[in-house]
């Protein structure tokens, strides 16, 4: 007994020091990739493009994020199309006033038919046959965009090679704990465990909060259709491109997201829904994951060896390596609140971990308020309470 507790301590010390490893190795690759901010130079003519949104429902910053895709310097043909499922949805207020205020633009709105589980690729099915630019954007209902979005992203877009393009999230307008504890998440773990993949495995999937595709490239994998039962639609939109042969890129952009007001349950119950996504999704690499949280692994180290002092000094130490290198990570994130935020960081890790394993542990998923069983092949059933 007491050699397999040692063992099991020596193993979760490992942890340790591979997960403070893990995160040296995603600042560098962080740094590494937003320091290489050249962009290709934008085609001329400048090509159409579509913005599409899916969105349900309507909060306090939705007029304003919607406006700043109004307000895009691009020297190009840009429409925007709106889409929901509901006549009678807050969202229908929002587009006729964005038509009143911006008279000179294209601006639509789709209503879908709820046929499938997953309620936004319904929407985004029902929105992409409308779309008539040569690139379309679809992108998160909380999503701001900076005026130069697509002087940035489409001379990317562009490429041959490419196929499709994805944009990571930075957390704004974080006023409670669990919004807090999201905004830190997007930037200081999810942030530098991408960098870290691109760097190495190379991305074959992509993020809601910006997925960008040729139309010759979605229509080859015959638009959403394929996918409607699917949690993980930004993942299946990227994996199935990349099948194609086309590359799967992340611009050095972060785009501003509004954070959600959430208490601490319910931003742990958000990521557990992440975690268990990404675990139907990617498989076996999935497990990798882990090793990126040190905190973590040494609570963990505290409870197994409660009275040793070097538990405790490897969890100080742990705790410290976490925020310095999350201070030096702050440059680029720039978090709005980092000055009250910061101290969070330890817990978000454990939480994190917590959410590790409990994705190996349940398959019932809540979005949106609702309650869904997913399945091993990352499908969903809703569950009718």
């Amino acid at each position: 007994m007491i050699q397999v507790w040692q063992a099991a301590t020596a193993l979760v010390g490992i942890l340790v020091l591979m997960g403070l490893a893990s995160i040296v190795l995603g600042l560098l690759a962080t740094r590494r990739h937003f320091g290489n901010q050249k962009s290709p130079l934008l085609p001329e003519p400048a090509p159409k493009v579509s913005i599409l949104k899916p969105v349900e429902g309507a909060g306090p910053n939705t007029y304003e994020a919607f406006a700043s895709f109004c307000r895009l310097d691009y020297p190009g043909a840009v429409e925007i199309i709106i889409g929901t499922l509901r006549q009678d949805d807050p969202v229908v207020a929002i587009v006729q006033r964005l038509q009143n205020d911006f008279p000179a633009h294209k601006i639509q709105l789709v209503f879908a038919a709820l046929k499938g589980t997953n309620r936004k690729t319904r929407i985004m099915e029902a929105m992409w046959p409308k779309a008539t630019g040569q690139f379309l954007f679809f992108s998160d209902a909380d999503v701001a965009a900076p005026k130069d979005y697509l002087r940035q992203l489409v001379p990317r877009l562009a490429q041959p090679e490419v196929g499709c393009l994805t944009c990571l999230p930075r957390g704004i307008e974080a006023r409670t704990l669990g919004g807090k504890m999201i905004a830190l998440h997007y930037g200081f773990n999810y942030l530098p465990q991408w960098m870290l993949a691109e760097k190495t495995t190379g991305i074959d999937w992509a993020i809601g909060h910006t997925m960008a595709v040729p139309r010759a490239a979605l229509e080859k994998i015959g638009g959403f259709k394929n996918f409607l039962n699917h949690l993980a639609d930004d993942y299946e939109l990227g994996h199935r491109v990349a099948q194609l042969g086309l590359r799967v890129i992340v611009p050095p952009l972060l785009l501003d997201c509004v954070v959600p007001a959430e208490t601490f349950g319910e931003a742990f119950t958000r990521m557990q829904r992440w975690k268990r996504t990404i675990r139907r999704s990617r498989g076996a690499q999935f497990s990798g994951v882990i090793i990126t949280y040190p905190v973590f692994w040494a609570l963990i180290l505290t409870l197994l060896e409660p009275l040793a002092w070097w538990s405790w000094s490897t969890l100080g130490l742990a705790m410290l390596t976490r925020w310095l290198l999350a201070a030096n990570l702050q440059q680029i994130v720039r978090l709005q609140d980092w000055s009250r935020a910061w101290w969070l960081l330890p817990v978000v890790d454990i939480v994190e971990g917590m959410t590790f394993f409990g994705a190996y542990f349940g398959s019932t998923i809540i979005w949106a308020g609702r309650r869904y069983t997913l399945h091993r092949d990352g499908t969903l059933k809703e569950i009718n309470l």
